[in-house]
């Protein structure tokens, strides 16, 4: 197979000795090895490509040892190291990849420490450092005055870290969900004006931070699910007029603050499930023209207005009935419907198998 460039044997169970048998396929470029057992041993194998720009090489327990062979690796530009039980001493190796633009260190142990030796690479534009216990190593992340994308998520950054992550004024995409961001966070994520996406979700901003976020009149996507958010600002962030997908799942909006969002007419994609919508919130939602996907599950919803526009929805654990049902079959260009968790009976389900330009349902 010598004119092979490109490699995926991901999800197999390929050790140490099918990492060397790989390893002499000296004219690969891109090579994807994840989710298989190579190891140490493995890693030193795989390190001999010299020719590859591209490794992913995901849930293997490679360690500390064999992110010291990876390191070797001087061609590479795109690095998945996650999953692989590497600490600080492993991170120390990798910062000295002096080529590469992107990486993918998350789910591992190095800490702040780790995040020290990382923050020394100022070529990357792209690093994803999830899952790694970080808190105060926000700091050193924030000097990367180069990346373009960063994902921090499920760390333990607090409104301290986020004043330092607000100061890379370069950003475009942040990921910062999952940590302890306050209302007084969220004020400073808030003055990053060039972010265009911003997950932000599981965090504790409420309606104070939502209020701040709302400011960010260049966003394009935003998740602020399970934030404690009632809603009250709702009306502010209805003037977040450049958002095209916003997800506020997991929070305590009402049908009156549903009325709000529903004001955002350019959105193409909504999450909004578990919230406390009924009846009246889903006829607001129902007038939003520009929606292709919406996921109103674990609300109390039992009728729905027909969304001729929608290819997708979720309106799992609600109260549909039979009529419902009926309102919803006559969605003709639905591909993607899940019913699940409702009050339909033998007539619904008639009207429901009648929708054969689904491709995916779950009723």
């Amino acid at each position: 197979m010598k004119q092979l460039t490109s490699l995926n044997v991901s999800n197999n169970q390929i050790s140490g000795k099918g990492a060397k048998y790989i390893s002499e396929m000296k004219q690969l470029t891109s090579l994807n090895i994840s989710n298989n057992r190579i190891g140490g041993k493995g890693a030193k194998y795989i390190s001999e490509m010299k020719q590859l720009t591209s490794l992913n090489i995901f849930n293997n327990r490679i360690s500390d040892e064999g992110a010291k062979y990876i390191s070797e690796m001087k061609q590479l530009i795109s690095l998945d190291i996650s999953y692989n039980q590497i600490g600080a001493e492993g991170a120390k190796f990798i910062s000295e990849m002096k080529q590469l633009t992107s990486l993918n260190i998350s789910y591992n142990e190095i800490s702040d420490e780790g995040a020290k030796y990382i923050s020394e690479m100022k070529q990357l534009t792209s690093l994803n450092i999830s899952y790694n216990d970080i808190s105060e190593g926000a700091k050193p992340i924030s000097e990367m005055k180069q990346l373009t994308s960063l994902n921090v998520s499920n760390n333990q950054i607090s409104g301290k870290g986020a004043k330092y992550i607000s100061e890379m004024k370069q950003l475009t995409s942040l990921n910062i969900s999952d940590n302890q961001i306050s209302g007084k966070g969220a004020k400073y994520i808030g003055e990053m004006k060039q972010l265009t996406s911003l997950d932000i979700s599981n965090n504790q901003i409420s309606d104070e931070g939502a209020k701040f976020l709302s400011e960010m009149k260049q966003l394009i996507s935003l998740n602020v699910s399970n934030n404690q958010i009632s809603g009250k600002e709702a009306k502010f962030m209805s003037e977040m007029k450049q958002l095209t997908s916003l997800n506020i799942s997991n929070n305590q909006i009402s049908d009156e603050r549903a009325k709000y969002i529903s004001e955002m007419k350019q959105l193409t994609s909504l999450d909004i499930f578990n919230n406390l919508i009924s009846d009246e919130g889903a006829k607001y939602i129902s007038e939003m023209k520009h929606l292709t996907s919406l996921d109103i599950s674990y609300n109390e919803i039992s009728h729905i207005s027909e969304m001729k526009q929608l290819t997708s929805l979720n309106i799992s654990f609600n109260q549909i009935n039979d009529e419902g049902a009926k309102s919803i079959s006559e969605m003709k260009q639905l591909t993607s419907l899940d019913m699940s968790y409702n009050r339909i009976g033998g007539e619904g389900a008639k009207y429901i198998s009648e929708m054969k330009h689904l491709t995916s349902l779950r009723k």
